[in-house]
């Protein structure tokens, strides 16, 4: 017993001054601060202000934190922190409608057209027969929808009505594209079939059941708290600012992605995935298994397939899904066979966001025996962040270059006969800054700027001063020969 007793106390000493809270004993001192340590490595060099993990194994659930809640005001990240969860929303969307068909108040093969009889959709400017569009194809991502960007309106409905518009890039069933307005029109029906709107639905009839106090379909009920983090984003490459989705781009978006938690109940609604949990309604018990089964889902190349509200393996040995709104980063891996659940929470997103997935990925080989990790991962929009802030600075130091240069040459030499050759070359130049010049002024680049990766507009505005600069170069008396 006294041995035990100093077991613990040595692993509370290895952790002693981290902010770190273990409700575990299967997790070992040694697991937990590697954890704790790579989490801590992982915050440095992603710049997010905090960071929260959940990890559950077994009959046993340990928290892990780091950093802030915001960088101004350096509130500690803890276990009663609210973080939107992005689309991770999509399996708890996903759930309230299994839970429907399970009461038998709808069924996955049903037309949408009963439920939403003003939504239509088209195909190469031809209309769907709508009548046979059925619920299944927008649970599985099968529809046919592209990119879902529209306006904001605040109001769900009209949100879908603004994102549908553009129609669909493919046949229903025809493929799997993964998108938000699919989930949204999920969550339309559940008001429709409920008479409730979506918030009260989840509430009611999913979250409380389930015990998820924390966790609101609602986010300015979940800033009324004063615990909800702040979040942020990251542009080139070192600056860390406030970022967050307004208040009518939450309400479009609620059921796909805006559903606010706490690493508490992510800890919690893990267990329930993962059949942990007991003290649930017996329903839950039948739709939790259903919600990770491929249904009539398309499988991916790597044999995976989006089921309900989640990417599942093959074998369903994994699950998982993340999530990313302006500002907030999420993950949740989950693994079955092993009863192991783990979660990644971030104030942060945007061009350097934190790779959720890889940190999840590190904690899981952590677990695994393999102690020594770090924190290398960098996503997509993080890497195109460090290439065109690279190619910003590149560009504004040649531009000063050769305007210098040019006036150098034109302070010190008459102008000489222009030759065909140093025509060519500032014809050249000159297009090539008209090709980068036209489309900046022209092109939409609200679309480009959802990950707000604004080193892409200073990159281009920089190539086109420098290629305009070395046609003025090119241009300028040279010294006679």
């Amino acid at each position: 017993m006294r041995k035990k007793v100093a077991i613990t106390l040595l692993s509370l000493l290895l952790i002693l001054g981290t902010n770190l809270s273990i409700y575990a004993t299967l997790i070992s001192g040694e697991q937990s601060s590697a954890i704790q340590s790579f989490i801590e490595e992982a915050r440095h060099i992603s710049r997010s202000p905090g960071i929260a993990v959940a990890v559950v194994t077994g009959d046993e659930t340990t928290f892990f934190f780091t950093g802030v809640t915001n960088h101004e005001t350096q509130i500690l990240a803890n276990e009663d922190t609210l973080w939107d969860i992005g689309s991770a929303t999509k399996a708890f969307t996903s759930l309230g409608v299994l839970y429907l068909e399970e009461r038998g108040l709808l069924s996955l093969d049903d037309s949408v057209a009963d439920y939403l009889p003003w939504l239509t959709l088209s195909y190469n400017g031809q209309p769907i027969d709508m009548q046979e569009v059925r619920l299944y194809h927008f649970m599985h991502h099968i529809i046919g929808f592209g990119m879902d960007l529209g306006s904001t309106t605040g109001s769900l409905r009209q949100g879908v009505e603004n994102m549908v518009a553009d129609g669909l890039v493919s046949l229903p069933g025809e493929r799997f594209i993964y998108n938000n307005v699919s989930t949204n029109i999920l969550g339309l029906v559940i008001e429709e079939v409920s008479g409730l709107s979506y918030e009260d639905f989840m509430v009611e009839h999913i979250l409380h059941p389930l015990g998820l106090m924390d966790t609101f379909a609602n986010r300015e009920r979940a800033i009324a708290t004063g615990r909800r983090a702040q979040g942020h984003t990251t542009q080139f490459i070192f600056f860390t600012m406030f970022r967050d989705t307004s208040d009518t781009e939450a309400i479009d978006h609620m059921p796909a992605g805006y559903i606010t938690s706490s690493v508490g109940d992510m800890a919690r609604w893990m267990e329930v995935q993962l059949g942990l949990a007991t003290d649930i309604p017996e329903i839950f018990h039948t739709i939790i298994p259903r919600s990770h089964e491929a249904g009539r889902s398309i499988a991916e190349p790597d044999g995976s397939f989006y089921a309900s509200g989640w990417i599942v393996s093959a074998d369903q040995s994994f699950i998982e899904h993340g999530g990313t709104t302006e500002g907030f980063g999420s993950n949740v891996f989950l693994f079955p066979n092993e009863q192991i659940g783990i979660t990644v929470l971030s104030n942060l997103a945007g061009a350097r966001g934190v790779a959720q997935a890889g940190i999840a990925g590190n904690i899981k080989d952590i677990l695994d025996g393999n102690l020594n990790q770090s924190y290398s991962i960098l996503g997509t929009f993080q890497q195109l962040d460090v290439m065109f802030t690279i190619m910003t600075v590149l560009g504004i130091v040649l531009t000063v270059l050769f305007v210098v240069l040019s006036l150098r040459r034109r302070k010190q030499n008459e102008r000489q006969p222009l030759t065909k050759k140093r025509i060519a070359l500032i014809a050249f130049w000159a297009v090539m800054t008209l090709a980068l010049a036209i489309p900046f002024l022209l092109f939409p680049w609200f679309a480009l700027m959802i990950e707000r990766i604004y080193s892409i507009l200073t990159m281009i505005i920089a190539l086109a001063l420098l290629f305009g600069s070395i046609a003025w170069f090119v241009s300028s008396p040279r010294r006679s020969r």
